[in-house]
């Protein structure tokens, strides 16, 4: 089968997994802030939680999202365009905060220190996903 023939499906599975990696740190962030005024004692069957759903959504959503959007790029012939070089600086930036997230999260559980806010997280999150999508869709340069 010819990659223009399964192109459509590609984007479709790509977009889904970004679907899932962008609602898991939406998510993750919410309920990090909505439990950081706890005590510690009182955060672990969260962090226990989302660290289940770290490991079997987001990071496999993760691994989805640059396997299928690298192989896109590849098969297009992307690689050397302007707009996909400053979306991989925003699409690096969401994968380094969500190592920053899970870390957060193994952290807290291993040492039993509380879960703490990352302060503009939300907004940051929620503004590379705007970018990225706008670039995409677009693909000014």
């Amino acid at each position: 089968m010819m990659v223009a023939a399964i192109y459509p499906y590609l984007v479709a599975a790509h977009v889904t997994a970004v679907v899932f990696l962008v609602g898991g740190l939406l998510a993750q962030e919410r309920i990090v802030n909505a439990i950081s005024q706890s005590p510690p004692e009182a955060q672990t069957g969260v962090l226990v939680a989302l660290q289940r759903f770290e490991r079997t959504v987001t990071t496999p959503a993760l691994l989805l999202t640059w396997i299928l959007g690298l192989s896109l790029a590849l098969s297009a012939g992307w690689l050397s365009s302007g707009w996909l070089i400053v979306k991989l600086i925003f699409v690096v930036a969401l994968s380094a905060f969500h190592g920053l997230g899970s870390g957060r999260i193994r952290r807290c559980l291993r040492t039993g220190a509380s879960a703490e806010k990352i302060p503009g997280a939300d907004l940051g999150i929620v503004v590379a996903m705007l970018v990225i999508a706008v670039l995409a869709l677009v693909k000014p340069v």
